[in-house]
């Protein structure tokens, strides 16, 4: 009887990748609070810090979705997902454009 669980078929990440996971994500929860210091003392204006603070959400959700979620094993069965519905959504914009602008014309 064969074991589903033997490292043979295990190709995710390693344990030193988690951990470096791990330390990226806290050191970019250090930076949003960081920039949200600042933009209370008005160091930074609000926009540059909602823009800072995105783009590390944005970072972290992506180290999230790839290592932990596994995405980084699984990506060639993604690409076949996420790509078409990237061309869909761009069709989907395309298409109710002109009802968006009429509408808002009058």
């Amino acid at each position: 009887m064969t074991d589903s669980h033997s490292s043979d078929h295990h190709a995710g990440p390693g344990f030193k990748a988690y951990m470096v996971v791990f330390g990226a994500l806290s050191i970019f929860t250090a930076i949003s609070f960081i920039v949200n210091s600042a933009v209370r003392h008005e160091v930074l204006g609000a926009h540059t810090g909602f823009t800072l603070i995105l783009g590390v959400a944005v970072i972290k959700a992506v180290l999230v979705g790839t290592y932990f979620m596994h995405l980084v094993v699984d990506w060639p069965k993604i690409y076949y997902l996420i790509f078409p519905t990237f061309i869909l959504g761009a069709m989907l914009i395309v298409v109710l454009l002109p009802d968006i602008v009429l509408d808002w014309h009058n």
